[in-house]
This record gives structure tokens, sequence and C-alpha cells, in this order.
């Protein structure tokens, strides 16, 4: 799964004061004891491949010089230690202290921005991690109720706090992070409210690693997103016609991706079939994608299954354009599109559909 933010092992914890620059580009002074001399440094963008400044230890000292074209994050790397520090900084005097046996009790100084990193070190990102405890709790506990109440709570703080932080940090290269976070370490992957709160962002923000990372994810997490308009396709169907998506406009129609080989879609088809007979005549209708490659196979699944309503297929197995379209990395899956066209559920399993239809359409 593609990520937006990864957490290193090491993640300073630096205190933080606030110093102005001098020279036109940054300068770093690290005097770390315990290293050894001639043991290297080096510091390079988020990814870790692109050196932008180099040093050598002397008797416990390095300096790192450069020029960067915006604050951001960068990586200072030990690989003698096999440690590395995580820092926020633009074109600063940046002073790192410590001990190379303790990379905890590092302190860093003269970075203002990396001060707001600090903020989600100790404040964001530990709200997290409770909602991930409550999370696993609620999975394995007996007192399920009362620990989906904690869940709920602990989980709007911390979105609450991710929304202060954005508000009042909106052009910090560090609520770009915050917002990378937020929505890679949430399975709920709520891709609108992604965009909404990365529509405040200004400034540094948005010229960060972060944020552009971040726009790719909106270009493509956007689709089939619920909230989205569905993206139309047209596909011929088992005689041969084409037929589109925009076709059903001004009806319920699930968009459902299965296969005659997928042993899981062809268990689910009973519940995609009861379904529909409860309530094809209540403005609800389905438009199967096969993502089959033999003709033979699927007409013989439709009829094995009595799955009689409209199915469409370029027998192109995996590559068919329609699941292309909708980046279907696995089947089942399905989307619910309403009538004006736009997609209100995904990926319903089970009772879940009939149960979604029911409140849509009783």
């Amino acid at each position: 799964m593609r990520r937006l933010f990864y957490l290193f092992t090491c993640l300073c914890t630096p205190f933080v004061i606030f110093a102005q620059n001098p020279t036109p580009g940054f300068v770093v002074d690290g005097k770390i004891s315990s290293l050894p001399d001639n043991a290297p440094v080096i510091m390079s963008g988020f990814s870790g491949t692109d050196t932008i400044a180099q040093a050598k230890v002397l008797k416990g000292v390095f300096i790192l010089k450069g020029k960067l074209s915006s604050p951001d994050v960068h990586l200072i790397t030990f690989p003698t230690l096999q440690k590395r520090l995580v820092l926020f900084m633009g074109n600063d005097r940046v002073n790192i202290t410590g001990d190379s046996a303790n990379f905890s009790d590092v302190v860093i100084t003269g970075a203002p921005v990396n001060y707001d990193y600090e903020e989600f070190i100790y404040h964001i990102k530990p709200l997290n991690d409770y909602v991930d405890y409550y999370r696993n709790l609620a999975q394995s506990t007996a007192n399920k109720d009362s620990v989906v109440a904690i869940l709920n709570a602990v989980y709007n703080i911390y979105q609450q706090s991710v929304d202060q932080f954005v508000a009042r940090k909106s052009k910090s290269p560090v609520a770009a992070l915050v917002l990378a976070f937020s929505y890679d370490t949430d399975p709920n992957k709520n891709v609108m409210l992604l965009e909404k709160r990365y529509g405040q962002l200004g400034g540094d923000a948005l010229k960060s690693q972060f944020a552009k990372n971040i726009q790719q994810v909106l270009a493509t997490d956007k689709i089939g997103a619920v909230g989205t308009p569905a993206i139309d396709f047209t596909q011929n169907d088992t005689t041969g016609k084409p037929v589109s998506l925009s076709q059903f406009k001004g009806k319920y129609v699930l968009v459902d991706f299965w296969a005659s080989w997928c042993r899981p879609c062809r268990a689910e088809n009973p519940n995609v079939v009861a379904a529909y007979n409860e309530f094809k005549n209540k403005n609800f209708t389905i438009l199967s994608v096969s993502l089959d490659q033999r003709k033979e196979n699927w007409l013989y699944a439709i009829n094995a299954d009595h799955l009689y309503w409209n199915h469409v297929s370029d027998l192109q197995y995996w590559n068919n354009a329609a699941a292309r379209v909708y980046h279907i990395e696995s089947i089942p899956a399905n989307f619910l599109v309403d009538p004006n066209g736009n997609i209100i559920a995904k990926n319903l399993r089970g009772e879940e559909l009939a149960q979604k239809l029911g409140q849509l359409l009783r």
C-alpha cells in the first residue's frame, strides 16, 4: 500500500528556540559526543536518496552547509551509528548537541519550524496511538460497546486536534505532514476530508514533500470515493451492444466488479441477487462489470448464479478498462451510485447492501 508518511524508528525530540540566520543558506553545527573521528554525517531530503550536504566528524564536531529553496523535512543520517534525526528546517543556523549513545536526548535549537514538528510528536501523534489502541481493543474485548464509546470519543478529539493544528499552522510544512499522517493512519480513508483540509494550506506548507504526496493521492484516491461523481464508462454487454453507466442516471445503480473465476464473488452473488429481487421495482438496478477473459465462462456464471440484470465486459481480465479507471485491485468490489450520478457507498457486503437500499428506497 502506498503510504504518505513513514514513521522512522528514531524520531528526534528536540527543544526548539527561535533564532535568526545571518547567512544566505543554512548552517548545521553539530556536537555529538562519542562519535568516532572521520565518521560521515549526511543531510538529505525526506526520501533519503538526495544528498544535500555532508561532512566528517572531528572530535565529536561536524558542520553541514548549503542552501534550501524552502523549509521542509530533512534527515540527518549517521551511517556509522545506523541512526538518523528527523528535522524540519529552512535556511537557519541550527545547533545539534547530544550523546551518540542516547539519541532521544539530542537537543536541536535554531530551527523555528521544528517547533511545529515537536507539537505533532508530543500532542497529535499520541492521540492517534490511543485511537489505534482502542480500535484494536474493540476487536478483542467482550465489553465492545464501552470500548467503542471510548474509541469514538478519542477519535473525535484526535480529528479536532488535527483541524485546530492545520488552522493555526496552515503555512507550516508540518501542517502538510499532519494531514499526510492523519490520512495514512485512518482506515476510513476519507479523501474528501483530506481535500477540504488540504485547501486550507498555503505558503511553505504547499511547497513541502508531504504536500506533493497529498496532491498525488487526491488525484487518484478521489476516483471512486464516496461523495464524488461516478466516472462514466462504456463496454459491450453479452450481445455485443455498448452500454454506458450514464444510461442509468435517475436510478440507484450498483456498479459491481466481479468475475466467474472469482470464488469470493460467486459466494457473494446470492446476497446481490436477493437485494436485486427485493428492490428492482423501486428505482434500483445493477450494472455488473466482469473481469473475465473467456466469454463462455462469463455467460455460464451469469446463468448459473441467476444474475438477471445488466452485464458488460471487454474480456481483458485485470486490464478491464472500467476496472482500471476505478483503480480496482481486488474483487468483488462495488459502488452504489445515486440518481444524480454520485457515489454514496462502496463495497457493500452481505446484508449491508439490502440494509442500505432499505434506508434509501423504503
